[in-house]
This record gives C-alpha cells, structure tokens and sequence, in this order.
C-alpha cells in the first residue's frame, strides 16, 4: 500500500453521495456539495484503513475520505443527528442517532454507505460500546439515563437484538470495555461519578465517585492495568480570583492513571498507585479535554476542545507535547500502526491528519462548504471556547457542561462574598426565568455572562458586545432537557394530575410559579450558606428531575431528600402517596 507520507500534490476527484434510508443515491461532481454546518463528532476507520468515515452531527450526514489522497470523496444523507459510530469487523460500521433514538447497523462498500436496519434503543442514545469479537454492543442514553444491550447479527442479513436494559443514577455517556469485556465503566456525563457494569449479567455493580468531572475520554493502557482518563476538576475551596486561575487551582484539566482493579473494586484508595499528566500550565492551559485514545506503540493522545489542539505524550514521559489543530477538535481515532491519527474538528467541519511519531499535524481535510453561521451558532463558538478564560483554563461548557451542569459547587463572587460556594446552576430552559444567580444578582442573561467572563474566567480581554448578545443568543436557544420520566417511558399520567394538584396546594407556586416555575424574588426558605446568608431565589424546576444533588450546596443528594430528609417548605409531612404523586409531577417537567 502507497505510504500515507507521500501527501500534498495528490488530488481525487469529489463525490457527493446522497442515500435516503436504505437506499445509496447517486455520485454527483463534487462542486456540488452543498453549504452546511455538519458538525463531526465520531471517526471510524476501514477495515483496510483507505477510508476514513466521519459521523456529522447537525447535518446527519456521513463524509466518507480517502486517507491516502487526503480528501473528502462522498457525503451520504442517512440520518437526523449522528452522535457515535463504530467499525465493527469487516466493513461494517454501527451509528447511534440521537435525535431519531435509533441504532444503525450499516454496510460500507468504498465511498457507499447502506443501512441494513435500524433498531429502537432508549432514548437520546449518544455513545457505543462494541465488545472485541463484534457479537454485542451497549448504547448508552443521555437523558433516559439508561444502558441497552444489543446482540448484533452475525451476517449482512440478520436483525440486532435487544436483549436487556439497565437504568443509570446518572446520564451516562463515555463507555469502556475492560476485563475481557466482562465489565464495563461508564462515566456521568456531567459530574464525577464512574459506574461498573456487569456485562454478562447487564448489573449495575456499583458507583464510585470520581475526582473530576467531564469525563470525556477513558482508556487503558497497553498491559490492561491503568485506567486513563481525561477529565476537569472545579475546587471548591479556591476562589475565582486571578491567582486561583492562574495557577490552575480552580479548574485544572488532566490526564489521570488508576490502576484498574483499584477502580472495579469498591471500597478502594483511587490514588493508590496513582499518577497525573497536567494537560496545560500556568500561563498556557488547555480548556476541555475532550477525547482520548493510547495507540497500539504506547501513545496516548488528548484532544482539547477548548483551544484548538492536541496532546500528545507516553505514561513515562510527563512533557505532552501540543498540536495545533481545528476548531473544537473532540473525536479521535488512530491507525493500527499507531502512525497516524485522525482529529475530529467539530466547529470547522474538518478532519486533521496528525503523524505521531513527528507530533506534528500534517494535513487538514475539509468536508465540504459551510453555511454562513447565525448568531445563535456564533454563540455556540464562543461557548465551548477556552480562550475567552485567563491563560485559557476553562470555556462555559467546563462548569455548565453542554449547557446543562456539571452538579458541583464553585466560589464566586455573585454573591458578593466568598466564603460560600454555590452549586452550579443548569443553563437548559432558563428563557425567561430572569433574575439569573443564586441571589438574583443579575437582572439580565447578558449581565451574567459578562459576570461569568469578568469576574469567573478572569478574562484577559474584556467580552464584547457582540460576544455578550452572541452568547446570550445561543443560552436563550437551549432547551429544557426531557422529562426523566417521559425519556423512560415510565410517566405515570394520573400520579402526575394528583401531584399538580398537591403542588398548587402546598402553596409550592408562589416561588416556583408556572410555566416557568420560578419567580423573580428572593426568599427566606431556612437554608443558609455558609456564611450565614439566608435569601436565596428559586431555580426553576424545568427540568428538575435531570439535576441533583439539589439546594444551593448540594446538601440534598435526591428529590426525595428535599421533602424527606428536610422537608423543604413544608407545614405537614406527607404521605408515602403523596410524595409518589409529587415526586411524579415533579419529574414530569
């Protein structure tokens, strides 16, 4: 095979490719590729590594590229919004589509692509976890908060196999096979929490608390003995003051080793054993790792979603070096040599080429024209960008993590004080829910962001204006997640009316008022801080059954604790019937 080194002057001619379902369309000349946002978010290489296959997100699309020419050759529309994909054996490729809540089993053949069947699994699927031999897969579902196991067919003809399911404490979303694909480790999407699964028995065994959160990136290493992670860890006990920030004691982002047993067993010392690769330093930090692969020569790479680069670095060797990349660069995937990898750059609809050994990117591969970006998708740049903190420590996604929250406590100043660090508060669903802070500090979602930047990122340069209305723009745009309940299938219809009804006549509305259910104020409601303030303003509870722990410090780690344990607001207690109904209006939101 023709050396991949011999890059530059080669061309091919471009493709577009456009399938509907279980159809492959016609080629067409590549000046025909249409304008879009793609948004790639998942790599799969061929069985004979000549293609490179790339799931896009926003377009739902596949770009197909040649990875001895360096060029995007096809694009097939076969989907709503990719969110993983997977080779499995021989030109066989497996997507999730989050937004259809489907498993695609698809047959690659050169620059086609067909889907041979799709299957209904849990809804908002967002990752895959394939075991070696090709036989089993496990889908991870964000906010159903659920595990599906599927059998896979052994042949082109048969059907996927759902053969069981398990329900998560928290939204799951990276995924790692380990012992002989006997166990599998599933990381909180949003704060510090690892699972162990069963995979014969489909058992959630047990939870361990993890010192980090954003998890976006697991591995092991070459022997199987360390668990490598990739992750940012928010301190509560520092202060969002300069010197916090700058010397990465408020948010670090890092490269961490456990030792695996340590990790699968319960009851054992983390650190034990232990070590840490530093992604970043003062003056030069890198916000948002968000992948990770160790190639088969003993690699690890990291991409950092927050500033445009790589990572890249052996467990020995403590001096990672960094490459400059895309936009955003979150998948990634490597050769079996470990020559080569391939960088996902989401915000720029590219594919990087990296040659390891030289860590150096040696090629960028575009997937086709982008459409002109709207406020609202500026606002999405600007969002996930590191660049906007001092010495590019953190984005807004680090502590809201896709907008939503990371579920830990962070010390600033909107309270005017510190002292007293609060629990972040969930972005998801907050149009029209103004004041914004614990205290209602910020009359305006652009008066707390520019609070955000200034005062929490201790911005080098002062946001804009047009950075501080893109911002907002793109805040305003999210939506509330999905009702726990109705993600799992499991609302309970009359239980729902009947808790309506006791909220309304637990006098619950005058803070939390319909339909946003918040209210501008603040109010006394016996929880104080740990400085002794009293008067706090009510988040709105759209949404409420996909946080947790709850309270401004957390101090309750359920729903049922709120009403339980401190018997929040309440002049009587309730019923085991009644908190049922109430909890099932509550999660119904």
């Amino acid at each position: 095979m023709r050396s991949r080194r011999t890059h530059g002057l080669l061309t091919i001619q471009r493709f577009v490719v456009i399938g509907v379902l279980l159809a492959v369309g016609r080629a067409v000349d590549g000046a025909e590729f249409a304008e879009s946002l793609r948004r790639p978010v998942a790599l799969a290489l061929s069985s004979d590594e000549k293609l490179l296959y790339v799931a896009n997100r926003r377009s739902g699309t596949f770009s197909v590229v040649d990875t001895e020419v360096r060029s995007t050759i096809a694009e097939l529309s076969l989907g709503k919004h990719f969110s993983d994909l997977k080779a499995v054996g021989r030109d066989r490729l497996l997507a999730l589509d989050e937004e259809t809540h489907e498993l695609l089993l698809l047959q690659a053949a050169g620059r086609e692509i067909v889907v041979k069947s799709r299957t209904a699994v849990s809804p908002y699927p967002v990752t895959l976890a394939v075991t070696t031999d090709g036989k089993h897969c496990v889908v991870a579902s964000l906010w159903s908060r659920r595990l599906t196991f599927i059998d896979l067919p052994e042949d082109d003809e048969g059907e996927m196999q759902v053969v069981g399911s398990i329900d998560m404490p928290f939204a799951p979303r990276t995924q790692l096979l380990v012992k002989e694909d006997k166990k599998l480790i599933v990381a909180d999407s949003h704060g510090g929490q690892l699972a162990i699964v069963d995979v014969q028995k489909r058992q959630l065994l047990h939870v361990r608390e993890f010192p980090g959160h954003n998890i976006r990136g697991m591995s092991t290493n070459a022997d199987g003995t360390m668990l490598v992670v990739a992750h940012q860890m928010l301190n509560e006990l520092a202060h969002t003051v300069r010197n916090d920030v700058h010397w990465g004691l408020l948010m670090s982002n890092d490269l961490r080793w456990l030792k695996l047993d340590a990790v699968l067993t319960p009851g054992t010392d983390l650190y034990d054993g232990a070590h840490m690769h530093p992604l970043g330093h003062a003056g030069s930090a890198t916000g948002d790792p968000a992948g990770l692969i160790m190639t088969s020569q003993g690699a690890v790479l990291v991409t950092l979603g927050g500033v445009r680069e790589i990572a890249i670095g052996r467990e020995d060797d403590f001096s990672l070096n960094r490459v400059f990349v895309g936009r955003r660069p979150t998948a990634i995937v490597a050769d079996s040599q470990g020559e080569f990898a391939y960088v996902a750059n989401t915000f720029d609809d590219s594919v990087s080429v990296i040659d390891i050994d030289g860590r150096e990117s040696i090629a960028d591969i575009s997937l086709g024209p982008q459409s002109e970006l709207t406020l609202v998708d500026r606002g999405e740049l600007l969002f996930f960008n590191a660049n906007l903190s001092h010495d590019s420590w953190m984005s807004c996604h680090s502590c809201h993590t896709d907008g939503h929250t990371n579920g830990l406590l962070n010390d600033n100043f909107s309270d005017a004080s510190f002292g007293a660090p609060k629990r972040v508060l969930s972005l998801l669903g907050r149009h029209g829910t103004a004041p914004f802070a614990w205290t209602a500090s910020a009359e305006s979602l652009e008066v707390q962001i520019r609070k955000s930047i200034v005062g929490t990122m201790q911005a080098d340069e002062p946001p804009t204006e047009e950075q501080i209305t893109a911002l907002a723009a793109y805040i305003e745009a999210l939506q509330p997640p999905p009702a726990i309940d109705t993600a799992r299938g499991t609302k309970d219809l009359k239980g729902v009316a009947r808790g309506e009804k006791l909220f309304g006549s637990l006098d619950c509305t005058r803070c939390h008022a319909p339909p946003v259910f918040t209210t501008p104020k603040t109010y006394d409601v016996g929880l104080d801080d740990k400085l002794g303030g009293k008067r706090f303003n009510p988040p709105t509870l759209r949404g409420v059954g996909q946080r947790g722990p709850y309270f401004h410090d957390n101090r309750a780690a359920t729903l049922e604790e709120v009403f339980l344990k401190y018997e929040h607001q309440l002049d009587r207690k309730l019923t085991a019937e009644e908190l049922r109904d109430l909890l099932s209006f509550l999660r119904s939101l």
